[in-house]
C-alpha cells in the first residue's frame, strides 16, 4: 500500500519522513499530498496503541482535487482571489502570538507598457515567473501569496520584528529584478521589478482598512519610482497610523 502511494506522489521522500515519524508518535496527522498526475489529497492520519510501544495508524484519503483547483490561479499556480477573499479575514483576526503581521500588495511596474511592447503571451511568461518567485520565498517563510487581479498580489506572512518583516518583502523585489526580464518600458530599470505597499500590525486588524492604508502605499511607491517598498505602519484594530515611512529598495 505504501509503496504503491509513493510511487504515485510529486515529493515522496517527505511523505515517507512524515510516516516513519508518526509511527512513533501518538499525534493525529492532516495534510495535503500532490500526486504526479496532478491529483491533490487530504490526507487523514489517527493513531491506535499497537501494545509495544508502537503505534499503528488509520489512514484516510480523500480527493479534493476540484476544491483545491477552484482555489488556484492557473497562470501562476499561486492562490487566487477566492482563496484570498476566504481566507484573509482569518489571517486578520487571529492572534499574531508576540509576531508582527505583515500585509503586502505588490504590482508589476508598468505591465501594460510590457504588453503593448512584447505581446500578452509574453506578459502571461512574465506573470509565471514572479508567481514563481513569490512561491519560492513564501515556501520558505510560511507566508501565503495570491494573485489578486492582473498584475497584482497578495502577500500575508508573520514575522519576529518590524525589520525582519521588511527585508523578506526587499527581498522578493530584488529577486524579481535579478532575474533580469526585459522591459524596455521601465526605465531607468530596464527590467521587469515590482512595487509594494506594506502594512505591519499586532492583534487583529480591520481588513478593509488595513487594504486600502496599504493600496495608498502602494501607490507612493510607484510615486517613488518604482522597484520600492513603501511601508505605511499600522495600530491597533487596523487603524492607520499617523507616520508613515517609505522604505526605497535598492
Amino acid at each position: 500500500m505504501l509503496a504503491h502511494v509513493l510511487d504515485q506522489l510529486d515529493d515522496p521522500q517527505s511523505f515517507l519522513e512524515l510516516v516513519e515519524r508518526l509511527y512513533h508518535r501518538p499525534d493525529s496527522s492532516e495534510d495535503e499530498l500532490t500526486f504526479n498526475d496532478g491529483r491533490v489529497f487530504n490526507r487523514r492520519s489517527v493513531s491506535l496503541d499497537a501494545g509495544d510501544g508502537g503505534y499503528s495508524r488509520i489512514w484516510i484519503f480523500s480527493d479534493v482535487t476540484e476544491a483545491w483547483s477552484a482555489r488556484i490561479d492557473p497562470l501562476t499556480g499561486l492562490l487566487n482571489r477566492r482563496a484570498y477573499a476566504s481566507e484573509l479575514p482569518e489571517f486578520m483576526s487571529s492572534p499574531a502570538e508576540g509576531a508582527v503581521k505583515s500585509f503586502a500588495l505588490a504590482d508589476v511596474d508598468r505591465f501594460k507598457a510590457y504588453n503593448d511592447r512584447y505581446g500578452h503571451a509574453a506578459g502571461d511568461q512574465v506573470l509565471e515567473r514572479i508567481g514563481e518567485i513569490l512561491s519560492e520565498a513564501c515556501d520558505r517563510n510560511s507566508a501565503e501569496t495570491y494573485r489578486i487581479g492582473g498584475e497584482e498580489f497578495a502577500i500575508t506572512s508573520l514575522h519576529r520584528d518590524q525589520a525582519a518583516a521588511i527585508a523578506f518583502h526587499r527581498a522578493i523585489i530584488d529577486r524579481v529584478k535579478e532575474a533580469a526580464i526585459e522591459h524596455g518600458g521601465n526605465r531607468p530599470h530596464g527590467v521587469a521589478t515590482v512595487s509594494m505597499g506594506l502594512g505591519l500590525f499586532a492583534g487583529c486588524g480591520n481588513a478593509k482598512t488595513i487594504f486600502a492604508t496599504v493600496d495608498r502605499a502602494l501607490y507612493r511607491a510607484k510615486k517613488l519610482g518604482r522597484n520600492t517598498v513603501t511601508l505605511a505602519e499600522i495600530g491597533r484594530g487596523g487603524h492607520s497610523s499617523s507616520n508613515t515611512t517609505d522604505e526605497p529598495s535598492g
